[in-house]
């Protein structure tokens, strides 16, 4: 199933003859109850370009850092991340995720806002895990079964902002403005991604593909993720597991007001972002 919440806040809930209300009071709302009682109403619709995100406000979002196995390549068919690798452990990278606030999402549609001051913005089209039930030291085993979907997150970073020391240590600042978390367009639930780590990503600026790559490389898979998580604190229906990204920055490209970003993830569909002065 694919559920998306409008401008409104209603949910809606993807049926065959269209997107129809859903009798849930929220997206997290449904989460804690899916799928009993889950009904609709009202007439069969197509989504508008411009929806809420799934989730206003979850409780935590968690991203995940250097976490592809990248290649220099010119391939264009390689789907694989582009860039240097990391030289941590699987283990160490897990103790390099960040949070980032709430306040930082915004929907599909809206615009990502260039902090007056700021240079170097730059988009990194992620897989987004959604957590479906209250959880606490979950084994790998059990972490399919605390997942209730996927979606797509994008982490804005702005590299040339702040002290010219700061770097990976000010990761929580550089990407932590409001609108570097565009979220959406809607959440899939995860018995339609069985394959987490086999579904491709692309990003277009402008209308030129910039991004073509596939989950495959993940170094520590979602459920990898989301076991390590529910031991570092209490995950919460709705919160946000954002997987990285398979480009590293010197293949990335920065953004500049007017720029119209597209992100499409397999299985989750497109998202269409605007860039503006903030």
């Amino acid at each position: 199933m694919k559920f998306a919440t409008l401008r409104t806040g209603e949910v809606v809930g993807l049926t065959k003859d269209g997107y129809r209300r859903v009798s849930r009071s929220s997206m997290i709302d449904l989460i804690e109850n899916y799928p009993a009682a889950l009904t609709y109403s009202g007439e069969p619709m197509e989504l508008p370009d411009m929806l809420a995100p799934p989730i206003a406000r979850p409780s935590k979002i968690w991203a995940a850092a250097g976490n592809y196995d990248r290649v220099n390549t010119q391939n264009p068919n390689d789907k694989s991340g582009r860039g240097q690798k990391t030289e941590l452990t699987k283990e160490e990278l897990l103790h390099t995720i960040f949070l980032k606030p709430p306040s930082a999402i915004v929907g599909a549609g809206d615009s990502i806002a260039i902090p007056q001051g700021a240079g170097g913005v730059f988009p990194e089209p992620e897989l987004c895990v959604v957590i479906g039930k209250r959880c606490r030291h979950v084994s790998l085993a059990d972490a399919p079964s605390v997942i209730f979907g996927y979606s797509i997150l994008v982490d804005v970073t702005s590299r040339n902002y702040g002290p010219g020391k700061s770097g990976k240590e000010m990761r929580c600042i550089r990407k932590g403005y409001d609108t570097f978390a565009p979220f959406g367009p809607v959440i899939v639930t995860r018995d339609e991604i069985p394959h987490p780590d086999q579904v491709t990503m692309k990003m277009w600026i402008n209308g030129e593909l910039h991004q073509d790559s596939s989950t495959e490389t993940m170094i520590n898979n979602c459920y990898e993720l989301v076991s390590f998580l529910s031991r570092v604190c209490t995950l919460e229906p709705g919160d946000l597991i954002s997987t990285g990204t398979p480009d590293s920055p010197d293949f990335q490209r920065q953004l500049v007001p007017g720029d119209v970003v597209v992100t499409e993830i397999e299985g989750v569909g497109k998202m269409t972002l605007g860039i503006r002065n903030g």
